[in-house]
């Protein structure tokens, strides 16, 4: 397994080092005739380096303009008729704001712009290991600056010195912190590795209480609710309804039997333990999909979604009062995000949200919900305005369990 992940980041490494080679072509005075293409690339990508349409270059090779290219294909550049092609220049608005293209990546804007993946995700609010969609606009920091984290206090730091046989994943799990927090306090790249005594940078998890002043205003609370970190990169859900069944079972178990599908209605869409964060086809689970693993485990759970608003809130206060906490469908961090919809493989049309997540809503008052989120087992606060618009993306989606105390 060591041998087939030092593989990986090598392959990761070296399309990395293509991504930026091809974001900044040498052009001759006349347009090449071919292109090989090279790691990295795409067909928006090559079109976009030689200031000609995707569309004539995929007529111009005979393939769709969907179509996937290959390492090491030669692709016939068309002739732009009139004028000597020079490379399109990327450049930011007046206000430091770059769009997404087909094709870029967090590494790929970081070298363009001679900056970091860390400074970009934490202008951005997005992980270091997050997807990007076309048509996004990403505010670029300064050069020099440094990653400008919010205005929430930051974990506190320790140092960790490497130990031969250690791996990133077990020292995140010493440290009860996650991979993604260990990169990004030390500035590394999403893929990252590790060597015999490498001195790291650790965040400390928050504390697993919430502030007295969250705690005093409380109207409503589900009590006895322990706080989790999900075990892999995409079984937030899963580790949602471990937290909202007091411990009745294990992420693990509950993953055992969780079905799979395409559609999330169904069961868990794509790879649980994907690399990347955001993605629409490693994706997750929703409510009902959800609900069947926790039948197969003999654990009753009511689900709440496409209600009206009104009823969806008043539903959370009513089980909350009745001492059962919620799980929740929200994006990361309450992220602004648009819905897609995707059509199945039945012909059903889905609707998916990048970056969709799930938590569980412990508490409420007249202010908003406080949640326990299992991406980095803190504890988070939503207004009702944040929770009506992020809940909105789903439909009104949530999921109350039944244990045998409540």
């Amino acid at each position: 397994m060591k041998g087939q992940a030092s593989g990986m980041r090598f392959w990761v490494w070296v399309i990395g080092v293509g991504l930026f080679l091809s974001a900044t072509p040498i052009l001759s005075a006349e347009t090449p005739a071919t292109h090989t293409v090279a790691w990295g690339e795409t067909l928006y990508s090559i079109a976009r380096a030689y200031a000609v349409s995707p569309q004539a270059l995929a007529s111009a090779n005979n393939i769709g303009v969907n179509s996937w290219v290959f390492v090491g294909a030669r692709l016939t550049i068309p002739d732009r008729g009139d004028q000597p092609a020079a490379p399109i220049l990327v450049s930011t608005t007046p206000s430091g704001y770059y769009t997404v293209r087909a094709g870029d990546t967090l590494f790929s804007i970081a070298a363009r712009f001679n900056t970091t993946v860390a400074a970009i995700s934490a202008a951005n609010r997005l992980p270091p290991n997050g997807v990007l969609y076309v048509g996004w606009s990403l505010k670029i920091p300064a050069a020099d600056a440094q990653p400008a984290h919010d205005s929430t206090p930051q974990f506190a730091t320790t140092t960790h010195i490497v130990q031969p046989g250690e791996y990133p994943a077990a020292i995140a799990l010493r440290y009860g912190t996650t991979t993604q927090a260990i990169a990004f306090a030390n500035n590394l790249p999403a893929d990252w590795f590790i060597i015999p005594g490498q001195r790291l940078r650790v965040p400390v998890a928050q504390s697993k209480t919430e502030t007295p002043a969250t705690t005093a205003a409380a109207s409503v609370r589900a009590a006895n609710v322990p706080l989790r970190q999900q075990k892999q990169t995409l079984t937030c859900e899963e580790a949602s309804a471990v937290m909202a069944a007091r411990g009745a079972f294990t992420e693990d178990q509950l993953l055992a039997v969780m079905p799979r599908s395409d559609n999330p209605f169904a069961g868990i869409r794509g790879r649980t333990n994907s690399a990347y964060l955001g993605g629409l086809t490693d994706y997750g689970v929703y409510a009902s999909g959800l609900q069947k693993g926790l039948t197969a485990l003999g654990v009753q759970s009511e689900i709440l979604y496409g209600q009206s608003y009104a009823d969806f809130k008043n539903a959370v206060w009513a089980h909350l009062r009745a001492g059962r906490p919620v799980v929740w469908w929200h994006t990361w961090q309450d992220s602004y995000q648009k819905p897609v919809p995707v059509k199945m493989a039945d012909g059903a049309t889905v609707k998916l949200v990048p970056y969709e997540h799930a938590s569980v809503i412990v508490a409420a008052d007249e202010r908003g919900i406080t949640y326990h989120d299992p991406y980095d087992a803190t504890i988070r606060f939503a207004t009702w305005e944040t929770f009506r618009r992020v809940s909105a993306y789903f439909d009104n989606m949530a999921l109350s369990i039944m244990t045998n105390d409540k």
